[in-house]
């Protein structure tokens, strides 16, 4: 498989995670939207937030968007799921986008 994410999950590329869980790993996006912009990515590829159905995964991936932007914003935050190359995914592995205009 070629999914980048994928690379940075299994540690191939040396991203510096911000935090993790068993479902999910978060870290900085590479092209920041926001003054905070974090990915938080299930372990488990499926294309798009549509496709991923396996309850414990979207328990695990809610919890670490839950931490993360306690952590890195003061409460106030976007949340943003793509799903589909016209509505602006880029990377077909599911993932969640936090953006904030305040960073902790």
């Amino acid at each position: 498989m070629d999914c980048i994410f994928c690379k940075i999950i299994s540690g191939a590329l040396g991203t510096e995670l911000l935090a993790e869980n068993e479902q999910a790993v978060a870290f900085a996006d590479i092209n920041p939207q926001a003054k905070t912009h974090i990915l938080v990515v299930p372990r488990q590829h499926t294309v798009n937030i549509s496709e991923l159905e396996n309850d414990t995964v979207l328990l695990g991936l809610f919890s670490l968007i839950r931490e993360v932007s306690a952590q890195f914003t003061d409460g106030q935050f976007r949340l943003q799921f793509n799903a589909g190359e016209r509505e602006g995914q880029s990377v077909f592995h599911t993932h969640a986008h936090i953006l904030s205009q305040s960073g902790n």
